[in-house]
């Protein structure tokens, strides 16, 4: 994964006053943008090539990669244990992947996560852990518990 998000961003909003308008506009905007999808830039394509055909660039990408998995399972690791040492059960210990975690959370604990403790999470309890250390999975393991129970 080499995670290329700035080579292809945007976004276009249209406030219309009627459904009808919507939908017009809604199929206006797809005829201009099927040429992005159908013939996407080569940008992306190009800096991948250009990583893996050198053997120096592909192999500080190689670890750079590996720091960057191991601190995310050291981040998923560290918030697991730290959530069943607040007595909550296994679906939170089960093994994560990636950038994500789910806590399961309905809206009135996501509010109270970050009325009562500053932690902020997406709706449903959704959380990036990039940037988890040990320290920071206690406090937010301990934020979660004091909503759940």
């Amino acid at each position: 994964n080499f995670g290329l998000y700035g080579e292809r961003v945007g976004a276009f909003y249209v406030a219309c006053a009627t459904p009808e308008i919507a939908g017009c506009v809604n199929s206006r905007i797809k005829l201009k943008i099927r040429t992005t999808y159908s013939v996407p830039p080569l940008h992306g394509a190009r800096i991948v090539i250009a990583i893996l055909s050198d053997p120096a660039l592909r192999k500080r990408w190689e670890e750079e990669l590996r720091v960057t998995r191991e601190t995310l399972n050291t981040a998923h690791v560290s918030l697991a244990k730290a959530l069943a040492a607040g007595g909550l059960d296994a679906k939170f210990g089960s093994k994560r992947y990636g950038l994500f975690t789910q806590l399961y959370l309905n809206e009135a604990q996501v509010s109270s996560l970050e009325k009562e403790h500053a932690c902020y999470v997406a709706p449903g309890g959704r959380i990036n852990v990039s940037s988890l250390t040990e320290s920071a999975a206690g406090k937010v393991a301990s934020a979660v518990v004091s909503v759940l129970k």
